[in-house]
């Protein structure tokens, strides 16, 4: 026999472990890019909440240039939506332009249904339990709030996101988006030019809208009519993909160049005004296209590791701040000195293991086996066997 290498041995554990957290598509087209950006995406709104959880709690924090510019990287919401209308416009773009089969209505919110609710279910549970268990929050007081989180109508009812997981807020967005983006997809079915213009038009009008009942009506503003411009991106991005086999095509440097400064350009400019609100969908779009055509990029964000973070993107964020909230008491011990960023870098690597260490778990019991589309049917069918077996062992006693 001859020997295991140490090495490739464990390099292949590591293989195999990182396996288990590959995302599982109905589609069976993976695209380990997009897991790769969703890593970028997650990365950059968990150290947004740590940055906020360091400045809350740090006795009394000096004034920096941290302070005053961390919420930009809460864009990586931004970048969600933008992966999220790519994600959902990929089987409609298939069929309009490659002859795929049609996409049946009752299939796709069928699998949003059941592929997306119970983690959320179950993580919104988990966390009221934990405000009522842990912060000794009020039950009674806290219900009608669940009620209106887990039905996606927490900021349509008390105007402010929700108290149970305020991170839930872009969620009621993609629900959002789900409700009428088969509608948007029949705009597909038009000549290439015509359909880029009218989704680009579309996207113009929300941006106008969300500026002009910003003030007037900040609900509305911060429901999809404020977002639709990202959706749109993705779903252009996903036309254009396919329409010019962007993941097939021979790779180039230029790309790299052009990922990096739209990736940067997307979280840095200013938050305010309509030019920067129609720059953002447009930057992070061009990213999205870069991770596809780009060499060295389309590498990097392939890697195992930041798929496999990637994968559990949705896990990661419902999970992450009730985890920052359990350990802060715990955190807080190590703050040194008053400057936030170098207590917040310490915060960062502190909270990585605990949070990728819960998330795992319920990744792998909860979420990747939603991920199967016959769970349901397996699931009934487990229980209808077991309640068989049950009765045909009754028959035999009696």
């Amino acid at each position: 026999m001859s020997a295991i290498n140490p090495p490739d041995h464990a390099r292949g554990i590591i293989r195999v472990t990182l396996a288990l957290f590959q995302r599982t598509t109905s589609s069976g087209w993976f695209l380990p890019q997009i897991d790769g950006l969703r890593f970028v995406a997650i990365a950059s709104v968990y150290v947004v909440h740590i940055i906020a959880n360091t400045i809350s709690t740090l006795p009394s924090p000096e004034p920096s240039w941290l302070n005053d510019h961390y919420l930009n990287l809460s864009r990586g919401v931004e970048l969600f939506f933008v992966i999220s209308g790519f994600v959902i416009a990929m089987p409609f773009v298939k069929h309009a332009l490659a002859g795929a089969p049609r996409v049946s209505l009752r299939d796709f919110y069928v699998r949003r249904l059941t592929r997306l609710e119970p983690p959320f279910l179950i993580a919104m549970l988990l966390t009221y339990a934990a405000l009522v268990v842990v912060h000794h929050s009020s039950a009674v007081a806290l219900l009608p709030h669940l009620l209106a989180t887990c039905t996606y109508t927490h900021m349509m009812f008390y105007g402010t996101k929700s108290t149970i997981a305020f991170i839930t807020w872009s969620l009621e967005i993609e629900i959002q988006f789900y409700l009428i983006a088969p509608l948007l997809m029949m705009m597909l079915e038009l000549r290439r030019l015509t359909r880029r213009i009218a989704l680009i038009v579309l996207a113009v009008v929300s941006l106008e809208i969300q500026t002009l009942i910003a003030s007037a009506h900040p609900v509305a503003a911060a429901s999809l009519i404020g977002y639709l411009p990202f959706f749109i991106a993705g779903i252009l991005v996903c036309d254009l993909g396919i329409s010019n086999g962007f993941w097939t095509n021979r790779r180039r440097r230029t790309w790299d160049f052009v990922g990096v400064v739209a990736l940067l350009g997307a979280y840095s400019i200013p938050s305010s005004g309509v030019v920067s609100h129609g720059l953002m969908p447009l930057l992070f779009g061009v990213c999205v296209l870069a991770v596809f055509r780009g060499n060295t990029l389309s590498n990097i964000m392939a890697i195992p590791a930041f798929t496999a973070i990637g994968g559990m993107c949705y896990t990661i964020y419902l999970l992450h701040v009730p985890v920052i909230y359990l350990f802060a008491h715990v955190s807080r011990h190590a703050y040194i000195g008053h400057q936030v960023a170098p207590n917040a870098g310490i915060q960062v690597l502190l909270f990585v293991v605990p949070v990728l260490l819960v998330s795992c778990v319920f990744f792998l019991s909860i979420e990747k086996p939603c991920m199967n589309k016959r769970w349901p049917h397996e699931f009934a069918w487990f229980f209808l066997s077991r309640a068989q077996n049950q009765l045909n062992a009754g028959h035999v006693n009696s």
